[in-house]
This record gives structure tokens, C-alpha cells and sequence, in this order.
């Protein structure tokens, strides 16, 4: 019982560790910073993960199995179409915190630290093609399913979706009212809308 009280504790821990690069980003955030809000030492991350670079890898990986894996759930689905596309951009209308605030983790550190850190590249441009592949692999069912136009690029749509992704992420972080982020989410559906074949009605809402 006893280590997995221990056990519960390191998870409220590297969760906390996980926020603080997740608001500061990683550059700005210290060791120091991340011993106050979690209580771990310096000795405990340096002797357990060897330096801030591969601390912040590990919770990167963390981030991955956690956050995004519930939030890709829609476009892991076996027979996603477009269906399952609109229902996960249809996520950003009600987001948990502390993704509400701060966005997403990935594509925070895509536009600060990946051209600099090649391991931390390597974690993002993963992360970015999962998500290019899950939403390209749904157009592709939805193509053969006559469920949008014959002529829908697959490679097209999961471009635009990837970049509507990272435009929604950015509005998150950025002070505009949350009705933007209805008006963006709007818009994808729209254009998701626009691929279906003539006189079969319109994109989920």
C-alpha cells in the first residue's frame, strides 16, 4: 500500500514538473523552478533522468500517453471517416484544463525548441505525423466509402487539418475571447462539410 501511495505521488509530481514547462516553456524553465512547484530535488531529477534535456524528453512521452492519447481517441477509431475528424476538432469547443490555458504541450515546444534539440524534434515531428496519418488514413476511408468527392486529396486534407490543429493550439494560448475558437472550429467544419459530394448535406456541427 505503501509504494503505491509512493507510487501516486510521483505521478501528482511529474504531472506538476509536466505544467510548469508547459506554461514557461522549456528554455525559461529552471530546475529550480520545477523543485518549487513539485518538491522534487535536483539530485532526484539529475540522478533519475540524467539532465533537464532528457527530464523534459520523459515527460514529453509522458504527455503523449496521456493527454494526447485521449484526445486522438476519435481518430484512432478502427473505421474513422471524417465523421470521427469533425468530432475531434469538435474537442477544441470544450477543452480540459489545463489545455484549456495552455494549449498543447507539443505544439508549444514545436515552435521553440525543435529545430534546436534533434531528440526533441524527433518527439515532435512524431507526434505531428501520427496526427497527419490518423486524419489522412480517414479521408482515405471516407474517399472509398463515397463519402466525399472522388476527387478529395487525402494528402490535402490531412495538411490542412495538421494546420488547423496548430492554428487552434495557438489561439488557445493567445488572449483572444474563446468565441474565436468556436469561429475556427466553424470553419474546419465547413470545409470538412464542403468534401462530401453534391446534395449530401452538410459537416458535423
Amino acid at each position: 500500500m505503501r509504494n503505491i501511495r509512493q507510487a501516486s505521488r510521483l505521478e501528482h509530481r511529474l504531472d506538476k514538473a509536466m505544467e510548469v514547462f508547459w506554461e514557461k516553456g522549456y528554455y525559461d524553465t529552471s530546475i529550480a523552478d520545477i523543485s518549487a512547484r513539485t518538491g522534487l530535488s535536483r539530485d532526484v531529477i539529475y540522478g533519475g533522468y540524467g539532465n533537464k534535456k532528457k527530464f523534459f524528453e520523459m515527460l514529453l512521452a509522458r504527455y503523449r500517453s496521456t493527454y494526447v492519447a485521449e484526445w486522438f481517441t476519435p481518430l484512432e477509431m478502427p473505421d474513422a471517416t471524417l465523421v470521427q475528424v469533425a468530432a475531434f476538432f469538435h474537442q477544441f469547443r470544450n477543452l480540459p484544463e489545463p489545455a484549456d490555458k495552455l494549449g498543447c504541450l507539443m505544439c508549444v515546444t514545436s515552435s521553440e525548441v525543435s529545430a534546436q534539440v534533434r531528440s526533441i524534434e524527433r518527439i515532435v515531428s512524431r507526434f505531428l505525423g501520427d496526427l497527419r496519418s490518423l486524419i489522412r488514413a480517414a479521408c482515405v476511408r471516407a474517399r472509398e466509402r463515397g463519402e466525399v468527392r472522388p476527387t478529395t486529396d487525402p494528402d490535402a486534407v490531412a495538411d490542412y487539418g495538421v494546420g488547423a490543429v496548430l492554428g487552434l493550439w495557438a489561439l488557445v494560448r493567445s488572449p483572444m475571447p474563446r468565441s474565436a475558437i468556436d469561429h475556427y472550429v466553424n470553419g474546419v467544419q465547413t470545409f470538412l462539410g464542403g468534401l462530401r459530394p453534391a446534395g449530401d448535406g452538410g459537416g458535423e456541427g
